[in-house]
């Protein structure tokens, strides 16, 4: 995955994410957005969701995955996830 396919597919997951993580989280990956640091967006994303028992889907989850492994981001995260269906 390049760096532009990060950037289209990490910048969708603020709006994904904006109904299941707190308010100051949702603010928090948003600044991350603009900024363009999708990694660091990434693991606050992943570790709020997980924090909060938060249900995800399995390809969100490997959505998650994909995304931590292409910034380099540790993947601690992705196993505490809440996966259903």
């Amino acid at each position: 995955m390049d760096r532009y396919e990060v950037a289209r597919r990490a910048s969708a997951l603020p709006i994904m994410f904006a109904d299941r993580v707190p308010p100051d989280t949702l603010e928090s990956i948003q600044l991350m957005n603009e900024g363009g640091e999708y990694g660091e967006l990434t693991i606050e994303l992943a570790a709020s969701l997980a924090a909060q028992n938060t249900p995800v889907t399995a390809a969100e989850r490997d959505e998650l995955l994909a995304l931590l492994e292409a910034t380099d981001m540790p993947t601690d995260p992705i196993g505490k996830l809440n996966v259903r269906g």
